[in-house]
């Protein structure tokens, strides 16, 4: 009855991403429109809402916000467990990420983009991963995903092209209610993609951000469950120059990634940065 682990590195990677399947966000030039299907009006004002939601986000230069996060590990014998960790995240765009994790066990791991390098860090051993990576948010997500064949929650949520990836993925949507969530009026909607069921709960108003999110892999073993609440959201944060800047500790030790390290005959490589599911 254990979590998804990481070797040498926590849980922060280990959920996929939301309004995403496991497969890397798709470059502009890759992408093809699909043919509209004929929505009602309850279903065009969601979708409205819902591309509003990401236009608004993709659109702001820079936000900090705090992720409360809860997902499934379904066990050997079909039991579903749910773990959760907290994550606060940091974007100023064009080019920088910082994610900083604080799982139930009290761990703590951190994610760099600083515009030049990707930074893996696990907090209670101080060993971390680092790789060169210079250009924008969006190469820099789908370089972390489809090459180095990580995991990252939420990805689209960072990138400029979201409400592309948004648009091309989602195949069918509807409006459930105008509720309340976290003390905000707030439009609750359910849509699905090609592999997963997601609701979202998104502010009414003039700052459309997310509240809410609860995701069902309905493709995967007994439809595990990931849910995100959203909370102090600031909008024009101050950010210090060593937001993004990582100083490793003096008896640090630097690995490699997983997959930056040539596959051997001899079996696998020990000490890689590299997801892995613990057997109860």
């Amino acid at each position: 009855m254990l979590r998804p682990s990481i070797i040498l590195v926590s849980s922060l990677l280990a959920v996929p991403s939301v309004w995403a399947e496991d497969a890397a966000p798709t470059t502009p030039a890759s992408m093809s429109a699909p043919a509209a299907p004929v929505e009602s009006e309850a279903q065009q004002f969601a979708r409205a809402q819902l591309m509003n939601m990401a236009k608004y986000l993709s659109g702001t230069e820079k936000f900090s916000v705090t992720l409360r996060a809860g997902y499934d590990v379904v066990q050997d014998n079909g039991q579903k467990i749910e773990f959760g960790e907290i994550r606060d995240i940091v974007v100023q765009r064009p080019n920088q990420v910082r994610i900083e994790q604080r799982a139930g066990s009290g761990g703590r791991d951190l994610m760099l983009f600083d515009g030049q390098n990707i930074t893996m860090l696990d907090g209670d051993s101080g060993v971390y991963a680092q790789t060169d990576q210079p250009g924008d948010i969006d190469a820099t997500v789908i370089h972390f995903v489809r090459d180095l064949k990580m995991r990252l929650p939420l990805a689209p949520l960072f990138m400029a092209h979201f409400p592309e990836e948004l648009q091309r993925r989602v195949e069918s949507i509807e409006y459930v209610e105008e509720t309340d969530i976290l003390g905000e009026p707030a439009h609750h909607i359910a849509a699905r993609t090609a592999n997963v069921d997601f609701q979202v709960w998104i502010a009414a108003g003039k700052q459309p951000l997310p509240l809410r999110v609860v995701m069902t892999y309905r493709e995967a073993e007994g439809q595990p469950q990931f849910w995100a609440s959203f909370s102090k959201w600031n909008l024009s944060p101050s950010l210090a120059k060593a937001t993004f800047t990582f100083h490793p500790a003096a008896d640090a030790k630097q690995i490699a990634f997983a997959a930056q390290i040539p596959a051997m005959s001899n079996g696998p490589q020990v000490g890689a940065m590299q997801e892995q599911g613990d057997k109860p």
